[in-house]
């Protein structure tokens, strides 16, 4: 598995997926659209905070439609999307599976879904799964994120379903008949110092949390001719 350490080279590689004109779908859309394409495309973007979607709509100004909504319960049709972006939104999902159903669902036959978790196998992802959510406010703000916590900012509180994992996330694509284009990890945000204390995590756990990444990332290709939802597929 590659290990990126620059954020740029990560969005260089998805960006090099989407190679003409797509229909896109920031699932859980945040406050910024990070990729750079030279291709035109027609960005929606769909999220649960009002806070959130209002500092993207307003500041940002880079969607074309916005959406309040829920990705577990909204109702987008069929083959709607060339590729979906859903980035760090998973973990904080009650219900993870349902959402990654409703991908495979609104994706067009070809299409790509590009997913971003912190996995729990990871040192910070474990450490994440299973400290409480005061503590991450307080790290965040540690950090010098004076508003984290508050509406429309990060952090947000984490559930990590299953599906939320290396293992969970293969056994869903082998059950789906989903490709897996790319798994690679991110090793980036992270001062020398965390890197130090997740060495010695690690070699506490015997090697079975990982410090070499914080976070893995799919490319995941929908296979043409692949029906909006696989019934023949369990």
């Amino acid at each position: 598995m590659n290990i990126y350490t620059n954020i740029n080279d990560e969005t260089a590689l998805l960006s090099s997926y989407i190679t003409e004109s797509s229909e896109i779908l920031e699932a859980g859309c945040g406050q910024r659209w990070p990729l750079l394409l030279s291709v035109p495309y027609r960005l929606t973007g769909i999220d649960l905070d009002p806070v959130a979607l209002d500092i993207r709509v307003n500041q940002q100004k880079d969607l074309h439609e916005a959406i309040l909504g829920d990705l577990r319960t909204h109702s987008f049709a069929d083959a709607s999307f060339d590729v979906i972006y859903n980035s760090f939104v998973l973990e904080h999902v009650a219900g993870a599976e349902q959402v990654m159903d409703n991908f495979v669902r609104w994706l067009k036959p070809g299409g790509l879904l590009m997913v971003q978790i912190p996995v729990s196998n990871s040192v910070y992802g474990f450490i994440t799964k299973h400290t409480p959510h005061w503590f991450h406010i307080a790290y965040y703000r540690a950090k010098g994120h004076k508003h984290a916590g508050k509406p429309g900012y990060a952090p947000y509180p984490t559930y990590y379903d299953p599906i939320v994992s290396i293992g969970g996330m293969l056994d869903f694509c082998d059950r789906k008949g989903l490709k897996v284009r790319e798994m690679y990890g991110q090793h980036y945000w992270v001062p020398q110092w965390q890197k130090r204390i997740a060495r010695v995590v690690s070699a506490i756990s015997a090697g079975k949390l990982s410090h070499n990444y914080n976070s893995v990332g799919w490319v995941i290709q929908k296979c043409s001719g692949q029906s909006a939802y696989p019934d023949d597929v369990n």
